[in-house]
């Protein structure tokens, strides 16, 4: 029956307009940092999550951006409830300029027969350089010169404010969230782009992102995860399907497909429970058509939540010396 729901969700998701996103750019392998995009998944587990991406966008454009993403987070217990805290960040770079944002997070937990609820927000600052929202590519029109990817220039500091919600189960999941719901604004320079205006007011629009996975496991050492993310904000929608597929708990691998944007696929191994996955985005539609590709590293490490307990000692009652 879950089997049955989660397949007739892809189908209702496949349905969605394929258009592209400006702000929050998507990345391959989103599930591995999906607390980022949903506080609401902070504490998820009964494991403190520790994960970090980088993404090498459009090899081949010069100042193409690149990014990377930290996500912590950790079940905690206090005054007799579960709850969910954690940290995330991230640094997008184009050329010399960068873009960062840290925030704090926190989720409740309310358990059910078959899973839990989370509720989630964060609250953090972004540090901007530049207006990831005018991006554009330049100088693809003589075929001797090498395509430049473009900005305005900013140099603010905002405030940023999200929240979202999440079901998390033995072998599925499901988050939907609304972030920069303050919509941050923001006086962007133009220099670039020589318009008559000496500035342009913009702001970070409202980004929703849902994401769902399952994992079907097919044999003891064999599953197969199906997962999908849609993301929609300023008028625009984008869908990344994914099919991942794990080997002895140690190899996984597989292929996942972005509407508008094209296809690629992924590989990676776990040592010493740390697990390492890189992966390659092949761009047939958008400004990476022109480029030779994507690449994304990524780095994840779960380990027992009772490692931050301090353990009670035992002690005697005098009663029974």
């Amino acid at each position: 029956m879950e089997k049955g729901r989660f397949l007739l969700l892809m189908m209702i998701c496949c349905s969605i307009p394929q258009l592209h996103a400006q702000w929050d750019a998507p990345v391959t392998r989103y599930w591995t940092v999906k607390g980022h995009h949903n506080p609401a998944f902070a504490g998820s587990s009964e494991m403190t999550h520790f994960s970090l991406l980088y993404r090498y966008q459009w090899a081949g454009i010069r100042y193409a951006p690149q990014r990377a993403i930290l996500n912590a987070h950790m079940p905690i217990d206090f005054l007799g409830r579960r709850h969910g805290a954690g940290v995330t960040a991230y640094s997008t770079t184009a050329g010399n300029l960068r873009n960062s944002l840290l925030a704090a997070q926190y989720s409740y937990i309310l358990p059910t027969r078959h899973g839990n609820f989370h509720f989630g927000v964060h609250a953090g600052i972004h540090d901007l350089a530049f207006d990831e929202g005018s991006s554009r590519i330049s100088g693809n029109d003589n075929q001797s010169t090498q395509p430049s990817y473009i900005v305005e220039g900013v140099k603010r500091q905002l405030p940023d404010l999200g929240a979202g919600i999440a079901w998390q189960g033995d072998n599925c999941y499901a988050g939907l969230s609304l972030l920069h719901l303050n919509q941050p604004s923001f006086q962007a320079q133009n220099d670039t782009l020589d318009l008559q205006s000496d500035s342009l007011k913009s702001i970070i629009p409202r980004n929703i992102h849902f994401m769902a996975g399952y994992n079907i496991r097919l044999s003891h050492s064999f599953a197969i995860e199906p997962m999908v993310w849609v993301q929609a904000g300023n008028g625009n929608t984008q869908l990344q399907t994914t099919l991942r597929a794990v080997v002895a708990d140690r190899y996984s691998g597989g292929l996942f497909w972005r509407s508008g944007d094209g296809y690629g696929f992924f590989f990676g191994t776990t040592l010493e429970g740390i697990e390492f996955e890189y992966g390659y985005d092949h761009h047939t539609g958008g400004m990476g058509k022109l480029s030779r590709g994507s690449h994304e590293l990524t780095l994840r490490y779960r380990f027992a939540t009772e490692r931050w307990s301090s353990k009670r000692q035992p002690q005697k009652s005098i009663r029974l010396l």
